[in-house]
């Protein structure tokens, strides 16, 4: 059924064609046979070419013997006709397989070399050399007539033929909805009229009047329009010529020059006027799309717990969602700066992280600080990005912020659970060593002292009494070493009954009495064993100054020495170590006993 439509219209079309515009018996001025029948090889399967070609033939083969050439040449002229017209449709699909010829401007430039150079061309030289067999004239004169009639026939109407091919419904049924059908009568007027007063009058030089036309067309029915209304003006153009009256009829040059003239004028209006569509059109689609989307993002935005920001260059806040006012603690955020949703104290933080953006456009950069909101320690997390940037300068930045308190909590908890203690509630080995490496940082600018502290016999509590007495032990023992500490002063429990402080400051002066009371108060605390039974505890400790950068395992050492030599001068002791400096005046006596001197 397709093919029999397409055939019956290119039969109707170069009949209409050969009788209206062949002059003095030679080849058409105008030749759309080519794209009707290029679009009917462009919308069938593969599998159908050959019974379109056939029937394309015998149509040509027709027209060209009712209206043309008489039957003894409509063959061999049938069969170049229909080879162009396949040779336009592989072309495209070779070389444009993406089908767009009249939905982009690249597609549209394909289309325009394609189909109305490369396929002509290739076509003109054997139709050329075919009507100088029965044409007056060189076959060369014939070959270049042959291509600027099919070349501008193939441009003039291919267009309209795809559009019309594409529609899903008739094209005719939209134009007859009422608000379309009275506008579109109209502008059919207008260009008849306008081309009328155009071409038919040669007092004044008019030819541009029709653009006027064409382009309101172009604006009011796209590609369609503008089609259609190219189409009403070749037809006013082609009778003029034909009728040699109005602006043609003056021109002192022969008729072939002349039809080259209007030719070229047509191919103007083309060129002008389709692609014009076809950026409207493609403007109307990126305009519904960008609505669509503006309406999706406001529904996200007014629903979304996160606030959703727009900065200016300066990062002025321009658009907010509504969250923004719960997560900033104001009545209104637009026409404020970013900083607005952080401390006074974090401006120059937010415009650190803005200026790095703005030098890296699609590279997010987060902040992350806390705030007070009602009283309470909240945690905002800010995710920036620079929608453009010329020169580092960004044009806008989108912004998401939300808060993000419950999983700082839980990192927070998960880094002291990672850095605590189970049993005691002290800070772990991890905890103490992460201390000791950043005092050992600056040693050599800041001394400080470092102890170890070992109960005795710790193995003898968990083998009489048991080890859940044992842990109790350790708990209350942590809890002595709690009452000493202050932010100078940091313990920590390093592993079975072994325990470490650091003293910084104030307190590394004071390190060897803080250890001495601890020691004492560790002898003095009764524990109580299952049975309501009571017993005592002695600890060792050794404590070494540390005044020079080393590694934490040289640290540890020169207060593990003094350790062992208290637990082997009989436990319940503090011993010290020489200061590990580069000062030799700053050195204390080297394994002093102190337990005599506290008891004295």
């Amino acid at each position: 059924m397709q093919i029999a439509t397409y055939g019956a219209v290119f039969f109707c079309v170069t009949s209409l064609t050969i009788v209206w515009t062949r002059f003095s018996g030679g080849l058409a001025l105008v030749w759309p046979g080519a794209a009707i029948a290029a679009a009917l090889f462009l919308t069938i399967p593969r599998s159908h070419s050959l019974a379109a070609a056939v029937t394309l033939a015998a149509f040509s083969t027709l027209a060209t013997a009712l209206f043309g050439l008489g039957p003894v040449w409509a063959i061999p002229f049938a069969l170049v006709n229909v080879f162009e017209a396949w040779l336009i449709a592989w072309l495209l699909v070779r070389f444009r397989p993406q089908r767009d010829y009249v939905e982009s401007e690249i597609g549209i430039v394909w289309l325009g070399f394609l189909a109305g150079i490369v396929g002509p061309l290739a076509a003109s030289i054997p139709g050329g050399i075919l009507a100088s067999q029965v044409i007056a004239g060189g076959w060369q004169e014939h070959s270049f007539s042959w291509f600027i009639a099919h070349g501008l026939g193939t441009l003039l109407v291919m267009p309209l033929t795809l559009l019309l091919a594409s529609y899903k419904k008739p094209v005719f049924a939209r134009l007859l909805k009422r608000d379309r059908i009275l506008p579109f009568i109209g502008m059919t007027l207008l260009t008849i009229g306008i081309s009328a007063v155009a071409l038919l009058q040669s007092t004044f030089p008019t030819l541009f009047l029709p653009v006027v036309p064409l382009v309101l067309a172009s604006f009011r029915f796209g590609r369609f329009g503008a089609a259609i209304t190219v189409l009403l003006i070749t037809l006013a153009s082609a009778g003029t010529l034909g009728a040699d009256t109005g602006v043609f009829a003056e021109l002192t040059i022969p008729l072939w020059q002349k039809a080259l003239f209007l030719q070229f004028y047509l191919s103007i209006l083309v060129l002008l006027s389709f692609p014009l569509a076809v950026a409207l059109k493609q403007r109307q689609r990126f305009m519904e799309e960008l609505a669509n989307r503006e309406a999706m993002q406001r529904l996200i935005a007014d629903h979304s717990d996160d606030a959703l920001l727009q900065l200016d260059q300066h990062g002025m806040i321009r658009f907010a969602s509504p969250a923004s006012i719960r997560l900033s603690g104001r009545d209104k955020v637009v026409d404020l700066h970013l900083a607005a949703f952080f401390s006074e104290f974090d401006k120059e933080i937010v415009d650190g992280t803005l200026r790095s953006a703005a030098q890296y456009p699609g590279h997010t950069e987060i902040i992350e600080r806390s705030v007070e909101r009602g009283g309470q320690t909240r945690w905002l997390e800010a995710k920036l990005r620079a929608i453009d940037s010329s020169k580092h300068q960004a044009s806008a930045y989108v912004v998401t912020i939300r808060d993000v308190t419950a999983r700082k909590l839980d990192e927070i908890q998960a880094s002291r659970e990672a850095r605590t203690d189970a049993l005691t509630g002290l800070p772990n080995r991890r905890a103490f060593l992460d201390v000791l490496e950043d005092q050992l940082e600056f040693a050599d600018e800041e001394p400080f002292a470092l102890a170890l502290v070992d109960l005795d016999y710790f193995k003898r509590v968990n083998d009489s009494y048991g080890h859940a007495v044992g842990d109790a032990v350790l708990k209350q023992v942590a809890e002595i070493m709690r009452e000493s500490a202050n932010d100078n002063c940091f313990f920590a429990r390093l592993g079975g009954e072994e325990f470490g402080m650091i003293a910084v400051g104030p307190a590394r002066e004071t390190a060897a009495i803080i250890c001495e009371k601890l020691r004492l108060a560790i002898q003095r605390h009764v524990m109580t064993d299952n049975d309501g039974g009571t017993f005592n505890i002695t600890a060792s400790l050794g404590i070494a100054r540390i005044a020079e950068r080393c590694s934490s395992s040289m640290a540890m050492q020169a207060a593990d020495g003094p350790l062992y030599s208290a637990k082997a001068a009989g436990r319940n002791r503090l011993r010290h170590a020489q200061d590990m400096g580069r000062h030799g005046e700053n050195r204390k006596p080297p394994l002093e006993d102190s337990r005599v001197a506290a008891n004295s």
